[in-house]
């Protein structure tokens, strides 16, 4: 893949989209972030929080809003933490500048994919009808 042709800097986001999904889905990708070490963040309303529980974290959600910010090499992957069949991260194309970072992005999404047992895909910003990068469990 050449990441010119997916990454290119347009001044918009990339989607990444986990597909059929529920709510279970984020205490299985909270678990594999912990069991590899890689670091996140969850905020409400912007303030760093240590829940993790999710039916903790849907209880607030009625009243605040919840972030959650996975920092994986150097690249930034976000998600507004919602209840729905698809999750949904934003990644900036600003952050993928390279070869490298795109093979450390595809590693990732592949690991992911794996562990949870779904597909992934990569869309330009708020569109899931077309796929750039699609990644297979």
């Amino acid at each position: 893949m050449n990441y010119d042709e997916v990454f290119f800097n347009d001044g918009s986001l990339r989607d990444i989209y986990v597909l059929n999904t529920d709510i279970q889905v984020w205490a299985l990708i909270f678990d594999y972030l912990e069991d590899v070490g890689i670091n996140y963040r969850v905020t409400i309303d912007g303030l760093i929080t240590r829940i993790r529980d999710i039916a903790e974290l849907l209880k607030i959600k009625k009243e605040a809003s919840i972030g959650i910010t996975i920092e994986y090499s150097e690249i930034d992957i976000c998600e507004h933490f919602y209840e729905g069949s698809v999750i949904e991260f934003d990644i900036s194309p600003i952050q993928i500048d390279s070869e490298k970072k795109v093979d450390l992005l595809m590693n990732f999404l592949k690991n992911l994919s794996r562990k949870l047992n779904k597909t992934i895909i990569i869309t330009p910003e708020m569109t899931m009808e077309e796929v750039l990068v699609r990644v297979e469990p």
